[in-house]
């Protein structure tokens, strides 16, 4: 049974993609082990990364945009280190055997797979046994050259500008709106918050309401931004747990501060929802729109510090890249106001062992 559903819904919809990358998976699935030749001159780079149903993802999802996300966000990683993808192997834990999951779920794994050109090589199918929930686990393997440093966390420098990708938070508006479907938006936040988010979510656009779904339910991994940013990023991350809280590992590895420009961030927004400034209530949406951007999470936007020197090279990499802050002496992260005054932001990442996440 196994090999019969590894051989049906993967090895072989994944089989053109494979012989596509002949030159580079050189023993694929069927083996003991996958053989990958790195091109001259590389390093290898990988990452893994556990989805559990009911921490990541509702067990109600669609499987096609949980297959395309469980990549996905492993693809984000190697953007992060500047790395082009080389493959993946995917582990299954599935409590039964549903064949309209599994072909959906193989669909929408395939989708991104394609797109970014990285061939499944490998992986195992077992079962969860009393476990209800379904686990997956993705190792991705990507390479760059060897005179690419790398973007370690622990090479911001003080004066370098801190720069992000996208619009983070969206798909924390994406998560709100879930919450708010099934009528559970009070898991999400609390209090004085709680009343917040429900006056955003009310003033919130169609065109906003459907980019938030989308960046949460099928995120793009900024693999081609990666690459490019070599010989510019210091340090770089992939947003996945929230700013305040991604940024603050770079903060506590390079041993220095970050401090977020409240202005710069609104204008993330006024971007991505130009309408707003129409409205009399705008100055409270972006001050709430701000707090979502520093707690979100699962955007797999990239965060990165750069010599002011290189500002402008960045810049003319396209739209969509915003540069939000600078790195000074000290520690922590910080808003600055409008009028230069600092709040210490709390730094906020996801704790898979906390009994509530808000």
């Amino acid at each position: 049974m196994e090999f019969d559903l590894i051989h049906r819904y993967f090895k072989t919809p994944f089989g053109r993609l494979a012989r596509a990358n002949a030159n580079t998976v050189l023993v694929g699935i069927g083996d003991d082990c996958a053989t990958l030749q790195l091109l001259p001159g590389h390093h290898l780079y990988t990452s893994t990364d556990t989805l559990v149903e009911g921490v990541h993802f509702f067990s109600d999802d669609s499987p096609h945009a949980t297959g395309w996300k469980a990549l996905a966000c492993n693809l984000s990683d190697l953007a992060a280190s500047g790395a082009s993808p080389l493959g993946f192997t995917l582990n299954l834990s599935l409590p039964e055997i549903n064949e309209s999951w599994l072909a959906d779920f193989s669909a929408g794994l395939l989708d991104v797979a394609t797109r970014f050109n990285c061939p499944l090589v490998g992986g195992d199918t077992t079962s969860a046994g009393p476990n209800p929930s379904k686990t997956l686990s993705i190792t991705v393997f990507g390479q760059a050259p060897i005179t690419h440093r790398g973007f370690n966390r622990a090479h911001a420098k003080i004066g370098e500008e801190v720069w992000l990708s996208g619009t983070p938070g969206l798909a924390r508006l994406g998560l709100l709106l879930e919450y708010q479907r099934r009528d559970r938006l009070a898991e999400c936040c609390q209090g004085s918050e709680l009343h917040q988010v429900q006056v955003l979510l009310d003033a919130m656009p169609e065109h906003l309401r459907q980019s938030a779904v989308i960046q949460l339910g099928t995120p793009l991994p900024r693999l081609e931004l990666g690459v490019r940013l070599h010989g510019f990023a210091s340090a770089c991350l992939d947003l996945s747990d929230g700013l305040s809280g991604d940024l603050a590992h770079i903060s506590k590895a390079s041993d220095v501060s970050a401090v977020l420009v409240q202005s710069s961030l609104e204008s993330l927004w006024r971007e991505r929802w130009p309408e707003i400034c129409q409205r009399a209530d705008a100055a409270e949406l972006l001050k709430i729109l701000v707090t979502q951007t520093l707690k979100g999470g699962d955007d797999f936007e990239l965060c990165w510090t750069a010599h002011p020197n290189y500002h402008d090279a960045i810049q003319s990499f396209g739209g969509g890249l915003h540069c939000v802050g600078f790195i000074e002496p000290g520690s922590g992260i910080w808003l600055q106001s409008p009028n230069a005054d600092r709040t210490r932001v709390s730094a906020r990442s996801y704790n898979h062992f906390a009994e509530t996440q808000n």
